[in-house]
């Protein structure tokens, strides 16, 4: 009997259901490469009976098409499916306007667009398509996914496995560890920043992947361009470029910090994480056990930051993010600000009480207190 490949379910996928059929919408797909868009984009049209509906955009004939700018010729080539899936948007000039073009004259089509960087995509899409379009981005597999999935119990026990190896749907499909390590290893290398060579001119891997390893090393710290600078040796403006190119094709996020009142708060300090700790793990040819050894503060500030990002998004909870520190003093590693309110917590790998920063935020902005995330209570703080 054959054997059935398990399957995890996106936790977007029901809110995009809900906005097909939409007359003159269209949704647009955001997420890193391999995180799975394509294998929800190709569900999605089963679900309706649209198989031939999918189309990679890396392809010369889609790109004629959508680029002939003639309805008709689109209408023609793209045929009568249901729904139309348009994979790897992004590689396409001007889609934008190819995309508007097409649904003035055929309100009735449904089309789905993916993209794996926001370098053309979002900037095509928001002036020719205000008002017409609904956004998604999608992650690496969740916490909350794995668990409906698996099991709240398997969580806990593969702990520390998501610590290193992270949650990329084949990373969590391999047959071992070590299988696991080799597909690691084969997605950070320049298939990794495949749309940052594509969209701008950019030959050398070698000085992102230096870039990228400095913030892997320090993961949880607030990051200083001259220093990243001085360790890859280029300017700081390159750097402080190169780390936004790198943003935009979804490899890593920023948290700015947040300063109010307090003269001596931090007030334009940054720290990045990664969307997936398998990558820091890559990046750093790590993948020794995190709990043994290890400074697991940084991998565990990462892990839970982005389960929070999308633990608030299968939430649809519009929160915005920062860390908190005063000069020479302590600091909160995440602060939460939604619906006028402020939430800090302090995330530590083992039980602890929240330090004298936390105090001294909690008496400054009048919030409740620090709640403190650590690995026996993560739960419901992701799930």
């Amino acid at each position: 009997m054959m054997s059935v490949m398990k399957e995890y379910i996106r936790n977007i996928e029901q809110d995009i259901k809900k906005r097909l059929f939409e007359n003159g919408k269209i949704i647009v797909l955001y997420g890193p490469r391999q995180v799975g868009k394509t294998t929800l984009a190709k569900k999605i049209l089963r679900n309706y009976d649209s198989e031939d509906g999918y189309f990679n955009c890396e392809d010369q004939g889609v790109v004629d098409a959508l680029l002939s700018h003639r309805a008709i010729v689109m209408k023609a080539f793209f045929g009568n499916s249901k729904i139309i899936v348009l994979d790897e948007a992004q590689t396409v000039k001007n889609i934008g306007r190819s995309l508007k073009i097409f649904i003035d004259a055929y309100p009735e089509m449904n089309i789905v667009a993916t993209g794996s960087s926001s370098f053309d995509l979002a900037n095509q899409l928001n002036e020719p398509l205000t008002g017409r379009h609904y956004e998604y981005f999608l992650y690496p597999i969740s916490f909350s996914e794995i668990a409906k999935t698996d099991g709240d119990r398997v969580l806990f026990e593969n702990l520390s496995a998501r610590l290193i190896y992270g949650s990329y749907p084949e990373i969590l499909l391999a047959k071992s560890l070590d299988d696991a390590k080799e597909k690691l290893k084969s997605l950070s290398t320049s298939y990794l920043y495949k749309d940052v060579f594509k969209f701008n001119d950019i030959k050398n891997p070698e000085v992102l992947t230096n870039i990228l390893r400095a913030l892997a090393y320090q993961v949880g710290n607030e990051v200083s361009m001259t220093e990243i600078a001085g360790l890859v040796n280029i300017d700081k403006n390159t750097v402080a470029s190169y780390i936004r190119l790198l943003e935009q094709a979804f490899i890593i996020y920023r948290l700015p910090s947040f300063a109010r009142n307090m003269r001596n708060e931090i007030k334009k300090g940054k720290k990045f994480y990664f969307y997936d700790n398998g990558i820091i793990a890559a990046l750093t040819d790590n993948f020794s056990d995190a709990t043994t050894g290890r400074d697991v503060g940084g991998l565990w500030e990462n892990l839970m930051i982005g389960e929070r990002l999308k633990y608030n998004q299968s939430h649809n909870l519009y929160k915005t993010l920062y860390f908190w520190r005063l000069k020479n003093a302590g600091e909160i590693d995440l602060i939460e600000e939604f619906d006028g309110h402020i939430y800090p917590f302090e995330i530590k790998w083992s039980k602890s009480k929240a330090g004298a920063s936390g105090h001294t935020f909690q008496k400054e902005y009048g919030t409740e207190g620090v709640r403190v995330i650590n690995k026996d209570n993560f739960i419901e703080f992701v799930k």
